[in-house]
């Protein structure tokens, strides 16, 4: 698991977003995005979250995750005819027949599955306890029929649930070759956007159309949402998406915030790369007219967003006095179909997209 923090945060690419988020309400000065709000395979959004000042929701907590495992993506139309021959990294595997028990050794690629409506009988997942983490995943994992497989690739778990296929991802090339004793193995490299990967995940289950349909949704949602922002005159504001952390914050860009930035029309900040730590007094002299933050999931950072609301440095920042400050949960911010797909929603409200 010690690799996989490692990637999420220090080339920020999974367990950034893997904690629950200590979404509580900013006194005064912030608002607590909800939880929902899901593009489903077929087309249906979830319900949207209400994002404003005061940490007002009128979302019911998981309605969009329900609606995605319950989307069109079940309805076979579509559905690729098997035997399947699947290309992945370590050459071409066929696979016989639909696979009944699936596990998965990269959770975000569980959510590929569940973005497309694609519950299989049997599902295991290598990082579960981080995928219990976040809200948009827990009408799929609070009743406990995901298997729990550990942190950290645990082959006897593995070997124990009889898979019918295996979905791993680069980091388990040093046993690739015990998983391939064990079912048939299919290895594809990890992404920081999830629109690279979700198609491929998808392709095991014969659902490739599916994984088309999730990503033509989200961009022409992505697209409305730009609009919106272009309506609102909100286009090209400054926007920084951060979570405290050590004695500051780490803030998130490249290519995983492109949606937000290139596409919506936020504007980054050229000073900052794709991903760093930086100081308040940094913040401050950026001092963005939108901040997203969430509080450190490790519960190691030296200031909090409670100590904060005292801080004259922070409620000098323009985003603070002008009630732009959302607190958000990490998923939105990370390269998973679900999570990004609640983003658009977050920031569809925020500027009153439709309306």
């Amino acid at each position: 698991m010690q690799r996989i923090i490692d990637r999420f945060h220090g080339k920020m690419t999974v367990l950034i977003m893997c904690a629950v988020l200590l979404a509580g309400l900013l006194a005064g000065c912030g608002a607590r995005a909800g939880s929902s709000g899901e593009l489903d395979a077929s087309g249906a959004g979830g319900n949207n979250a209400a994002a404003g000042q005061g940490g007002a929701s009128n979302g019911q907590e998981g309605a969009g995750g329900a609606a995605a495992g319950e989307g069109g993506a079940k309805s076979g139309a579509g559905a690729a005819s098997y035997p399947l021959t699947i290309k992945h990294a370590k050459g071409e595997t066929v696979i016989r027949e639909k696979p009944k028990s699936v596990a998965i050794t990269y959770f975000p690629y569980a959510d590929h599955l569940l973005a497309i409506g694609e519950m299989p009988e049997k599902l295991g997942v290598v990082g579960l306890s981080s995928l219990k983490n976040f809200p948009v995943y827990d009408p799929f994992t609070k009743d406990g029929r995901i298997i729990d497989l550990g942190n950290t690739a645990n082959l006897e778990k593995v070997l124990e649930m009889s898979p019918d296929v295996i979905i791993a991802w680069e980091d388990d090339d040093k046993i690739y070759e015990q998983l391939a004793k064990i079912a048939d193995t299919i290895v594809i490299p990890s992404s920081e956007n999830w629109q690279d990967t979700i198609t491929q995940v998808a392709a095991v289950m014969g659902r490739e159309d599916a994984a088309q349909v999730y990503i033509d949704r989200y961009n022409a949602k992505l697209q409305e949402v730009a609009a919106a922002m272009e309506k609102s005159g909100e286009k090209g504001k400054t926007a920084l998406f951060m979570m405290t952390w050590g004695k500051g914050f780490s803030y998130y860009g490249g290519k995983r915030m492109e949606p937000y930035y290139k596409d919506m029309g936020f504007k980054p900040f050229d000073s900052l790369g794709d991903w760093g730590e930086i100081s308040l007094e940094g913040v401050s002299e950026l001092n963005p007219d939108y901040i997203f933050v969430g509080e450190d999931f490790t519960n190691s950072a030296e200031m909090t967003l409670k100590e904060l609301e005292a801080n004259p440095v922070w409620n000098s920042l323009n985003a603070v006095k002008n009630k732009k400050l959302f607190v958000v949960d990490t998923e939105i911010v990370g390269p998973l179909a679900m999570g990004q797909s609640k983003g658009l929603e977050l920031i569809g409200e925020i500027m009153g997209e439709g309306k």
